[in-house]
């Protein structure tokens, strides 16, 4: 976490909702986890994503803040900003991308000002932010300072880069291999100890953060799969023994698996 965000949290901090989360704002992870009723819901926000990225993809690098949790999504929102071209651009996106994710947009903000002489200027251009809604699937959360010394770090899933349509089809086969992950942890079958998406510093940046949460160090190893790139699959921190069940488990689903460091 960067110093702005620790200095954030630190303005927060003394909320009337601290302390009665499952997963909370003192955690510094990707999403928080509240009891609802009988149930445990989580939220994320994110963005703002330029609009390059919410034409690809951008639904899917929010949702996976969910996912890493051990949840699924079951709607979002979202807030655009740009001139009305650009926004129905982008809305027109992230359409199909909901209805390719199976992900409602139930609804947002748009910051279209159109007087000319008080027009915005956007720094970075026409952007969007998504805020996500989710329900926890497993026990208790999958928090990333769950790690434990002498972890294997896995790398679980294919990276989800190429066009708009290429993502959309990874980003499906990602998530269903994910939630059969979810089931099998659920079930007993599998331990996972820490996860995180692997989002903005790839696989360095990721495993950073969660070896700094467990309060360790990390070794990462010599791989095909670049070390600094923004991934969106899923950074997982298991223990040996159930390493070769996870190896197990993406051999069955058809999804990659690679042992790529270590938590030391």
């Amino acid at each position: 976490m960067d110093e702005i965000s620790k200095h954030v949290v630190e303005i927060f901090a003394s909320g009337p909702c601290v302390g009665s989360e499952i997963l909370g704002l003192l955690d510094c992870d990707d999403a928080v986890c509240l009891p609802v009723d009988k149930s445990k819901l989580l939220f994320s926000a994110d963005g703002p994503y330029a609009k390059r990225l919410v034409m690809l993809s951008a639904l899917v690098h929010a949702s996976t803040d969910i996912l890493a949790k051990g949840g699924r999504v079951i709607f979002a929102l979202d807030c655009l900003s740009g001139t009305e071209n650009e926004i129905i651009e982008m809305a027109e996106s992230l359409s199909v991308q909901s209805r390719e994710l199976g992900i409602p947009v139930i609804g947002g903000n748009t910051n279209c000002p159109h007087d000319k002489g008080t027009l915005m200027r956007f720094s970075k251009g026409p952007c969007a932010s998504i805020f996500v809604f989710g329900e926890l699937l497993l026990p208790s959360p999958l928090k990333q300072s769950g790690g434990k010394l002498g972890d294997s770090l896995m790398l679980f899933g294919e990276p989800l880069w190429g066009d708009s349509r290429e993502r959309m089809a990874k980003a499906k086969k990602l998530f269903s291999d994910w939630y059969a992950l979810l089931a099998d942890i659920k079930s007993g079958s599998l331990v996972i100890n820490a996860a995180k998406d692997v989002t903005k510093g790839g696989i360095k940046e990721t495993a950073r953060e969660i070896a700094e949460a467990s309060k360790l160090g990390f070794e990462l190893f010599e791989s095909p799969v670049h070390m600094t790139r923004n991934l969106d699959c899923f950074l997982i921190s298991v223990d040996k023994k159930n390493a070769s069940s996870l190896k197990a488990l993406g051999e069955r689903l058809g999804c990659p698996i690679l042992e790529v460091g270590e938590l030391v």
